[in-house]
């Protein structure tokens, strides 16, 4: 595999911070995302991929839609609660919870340990 399509160590990246307290998110694949400060990111048309990590007590701050995305998490450790719509799941190692376009939804780390997840994205035509 060539290494224009390959992102090693996605986890040891450089930390961002976009807007969940206690929680820290480097892109590694989207739209546009391979910058300077995001060297070792892919671009991509559509498909979005974060790497997340939650402290213990963690959350995603208010519960919020997007309109322009279908979004999923892949648990892989630790225990989240993520609320998609009127439903609240707890989910740990090796779950998935998807997250459907214009459905409010949150998630927060309620376990004792941190939480470790990847977040799934795909960019929709509005």
């Amino acid at each position: 595999m060539s290494e224009k399509y390959c992102v090693r160590d996605g986890f040891n990246l450089p930390d961002e911070f976009h807007g969940h307290p206690g929680g820290i998110s480097r892109v590694i694949m989207g739209p546009d995302v391979q910058q300077t400060e995001r060297p070792d990111a892919v671009n991509s048309a559509r498909l979005v991929i974060h790497t997340n990590e939650y402290a213990v007590g963690g959350d995603s701050g208010h519960a919020h839609t997007h309109n322009n995305q279908e979004q999923a998490f892949y648990i892989l450790e630790g225990t989240m609660e993520v609320t998609v719509g009127a439903d609240t799941y707890e989910a740990g190692p090796g779950d998935t919870v998807f997250l459907p376009r214009n459905v409010m939804h949150g998630h927060r780390n309620i376990g004792k340990v941190p939480l470790k997840f990847l977040f799934i994205s795909t960019i929709l035509d509005e």
